[in-house]
């Protein structure tokens, strides 16, 4: 009798070892391909998972091997597959496009299947949103915000499609227009390739601002006016500003002055003035006489503040005499003595020089307290002997006189 390797030794008859030998023969007969199917979705949203199950001859636990279009394990393009069949799609993957998930069996002969599923938007989220005029008339801006958004996220107003700013996955906004009086608004927001039936939608308030009211102001500066010393009959002439700050013309009727000496030009009243436009009036001070000289500047509007605006004058006038000094260095070396020096002098631009004092000069100094406001003159000085003889001119210098 021949021996197997599945034969054991025991009691039993020579029958029993045939009929033994024949249940191991036929374990010997080839197997048939295990047959691999796959449970999971047929969808999946970007951000989100699809897990996929294998089964094999109808009973799940075999191992398999997973791949995504043919790569095992997935791509960093398409996003990888667990050992375990959880697939997650890559955020490079187009929404709308699909991938081909695998299965083979590790046992051979192997077996596959594969399952074609698309890649989704997400369905957006609504949080929270806001409309919110952005100036007195029919101008808002909508802010939704909320997550799962995408480039191509689309805001309804009132179920129409309005332009729509992508700011964030998490916000969009959109400049809208709506009628006068529009309390609240139904705001939605639909994601493209994402398979929304419906949008996701929230009512919103709508907040107005309110229309300020118009009122004219005139501010004027500045407060008051401070000429100082002036010269008797040498007129100072001093600014003072009339600007229209409110939001609504303002009218000034009048302005008047007193105090002697004071004089004022530069407007005529009354005059309007739109908000941001401005007049500036022209205060002189001419004094006749010496002494301090005060005044007062009344301007009256109907600015809705300060409409009646006092400005203080305040002036002293004094003689001026006026004086040009000169001095100059004597010669350092001269074989002939020096008895002193003259000056000279030309008047107004003229070429003709006079010659101040009457008497030589010994000093290296002069004063020409003859001059006169507003004039320019030139000097020169020349040095004498004793027996009368001049040296050539010095340079020449000019003072103007204010």
């Amino acid at each position: 009798m021949p021996t197997f390797s599945c034969y054991r030794r025991n009691r039993h008859t020579i029958m029993s070892a045939v009929l033994f030998l024949a249940a191991c023969s036929s374990g010997l007969q080839a197997q048939t391909p295990a047959q691999v199917s796959i449970i999971g979705p047929s969808e999946v949203r970007l951000g989100g998972y699809a897990q996929n199950s294998a089964l094999i001859n109808g009973a799940s636990g075999s191992p398999v091997v997973w791949s995504v279009n043919g790569f095992v394990g997935g791509t960093s393009s398409t996003g990888p597959i667990s050992t375990s069949g959880l697939y997650s799609p890559a955020s490079t993957i187009w929404a709308g496009h699909s991938v081909t998930i695998s299965a083979t069996t590790e046992s051979e002969p192997a077996s596959s299947a594969s399952l074609t599923v698309k890649v989704l938007n997400p369905i957006p989220i609504f949080a929270t949103g806001s409309v919110t005029q952005t100036a007195p008339g029919i101008s808002f801006l909508l802010d939704m915000q909320g997550s799962g958004l995408v480039s191509a996220s689309q805001l309804q107003v009132a179920g129409a499609n309005v332009a729509t700013i992508f700011i964030s996955s998490t916000q969009l906004q959109s400049t809208i227009s709506l009628p006068a009086g529009t309390t609240s608004v139904k705001v939605g927001v639909l994601n493209p390739d994402a398979e929304q039936e419906t949008p996701v939608s929230r009512i919103l308030p709508v907040q107005t601002v309110a229309s300020p009211t118009a009122v004219p102001t005139l501010t004027i500066s500045p407060a008051s006016l401070a000429f100082g010393n002036v010269a008797v009959n040498a007129p100072t002439t001093l600014p003072v500003t009339l600007m229209s700050t409110g939001t609504a013309p303002v009218t000034i009727s009048s302005a008047a002055l007193t105090g002697t000496g004071y004089t004022m030009s530069g407007a005529t009243f009354p005059v309007t003035l739109n908000p941001n436009l401005a007049v500036t009036l022209e205060v002189q001070f001419d004094p006749a006489a010496t002494g301090a000289a005060a005044g007062q500047l009344t301007i009256q509007s109907n600015s809705s503040t300060n409409a009646t605006v006092l400005i203080s004058l305040s002036g002293t006038g004094q003689n001026v005499s006026h004086r040009a000094g000169l001095s100059w260095e004597a010669p350092g070396s001269s074989a002939d003595p020096i008895a002193g020096y003259n000056v000279y002098r030309s008047a107004g631009g003229s070429s003709a020089y006079q010659l101040l004092g009457s008497s030589v000069d010994t000093q290296t100094t002069y004063v020409d307290s003859t001059v006169q406001a507003g004039l320019t003159y030139e000097y020169y000085v020349t040095s004498v002997d004793s027996s009368g003889v001049q040296s050539a001119p010095s340079n020449q210098v000019a003072a103007t006189i204010p």
